[in-house]
């Protein structure tokens, strides 16, 4: 039990610099959540399914470039991704196994990492993770650029180059496979 504050007795100091310190804290935090708020609201939304991929080019985490229309011809996987992303890291297994399944018949994955400056941690989690496919350095302006704000987002990009289908988070085994065997078939897409 506390003692009842006797009159003439107040806040220290101390209790003020605190609670000014936690105020400034949550008015940074409010800043930066209403700034990336902004930037998905005035940014451009993602490509819709029917519409031509947007160009993709970069360089690769080997430094040499890489693009999407360098992949011309193929069904391609282009997955947004980080390191720090759990729900991206859960979905790498997966992507490794259709990249290896399905690649002898035209199709790739091509990951497209959001962590620019830190291609030495980026590449030791493929090595470790043995992830084949290639994987772009973003240096800002592509996730962006595709309306990509959560990770992972993935676009499934048929042989004529549009948009299959996009997946928010981590698709299912099952649908990407479906989803796949349908566009290397050249099936329309379920809408």
């Amino acid at each position: 039990m506390t003692a009842p504050i006797e009159a003439g007795e107040g806040p220290t100091k101390l209790d003020r610099r605190s609670g000014y310190a936690l105020t400034f804290l949550m008015l940074a935090a409010f800043g930066v959540a209403g700034l990336q708020l902004y930037q998905i609201a005035s940014g451009p939304p993602p490509p819709r399914p029917g519409t031509m991929a947007p160009s993709l080019a970069a360089r690769g985490l080997d430094g040499r470039e890489l693009s999407l229309g360098a992949l011309s011809g193929q069904v391609v996987l282009v997955d947004f991704w980080a390191t720090w992303c759990p729900p991206c890291r859960a979905a790498m297994p997966t992507l490794q196994q259709v990249h290896q399944e399905y690649g002898p018949k035209g199709f790739t994955v091509l990951g497209v990492n959001i962590e620019p400056g830190l291609e030495s941690t980026v590449k030791a989690f493929m090595q470790k993770e043995r992830l084949t496919f290639p994987s772009l350095v973003d240096e800002g302006p592509l996730a962006p650029a595709w309306g990509v704000y959560s990770y992972p987002t993935s676009f499934l990009i048929g042989r004529d180059g549009a948009i299959r289908t996009m997946y928010r988070g981590p698709a299912s085994p099952g649908r990407l496979r479906s989803d796949i065997e349908a566009a290397l078939a050249g099936t329309p897409p379920a809408i």
